[in-house]
């Protein structure tokens, strides 16, 4: 059963990814911004889950990645 839900605004549309744990839903969704153009980002990403907590740690860590990326590209 999903506890989590990402919502992930790419530039070809919107992404909805479930996951069971933390650590699934950071994978899966890591996955989807590999895929998107450094242009890009950072895209709009939404997290829900049951733990106010969790979903902050999530979007934290979902802005580093990002974050990483463009710093990245730049060097």
């Amino acid at each position: 059963m999903a506890s989590i839900a990402i919502l992930i605004d790419t530039p070809h549309g919107a992404r909805l990814l479930a996951a069971s744990s933390a650590r699934e839903a950071a994978l899966k969704a890591e996955s989807v911004i590999a895929t998107v153009a450094p242009t890009f980002l950072p895209v709009p990403i939404s997290v829900e889950c049951t733990s106010p907590d969790m979903a902050d740690r999530l979007m934290n860590y979902l802005a580093d990645v990002q974050m990483e990326r463009l710093l990245a590209e730049v060097a």
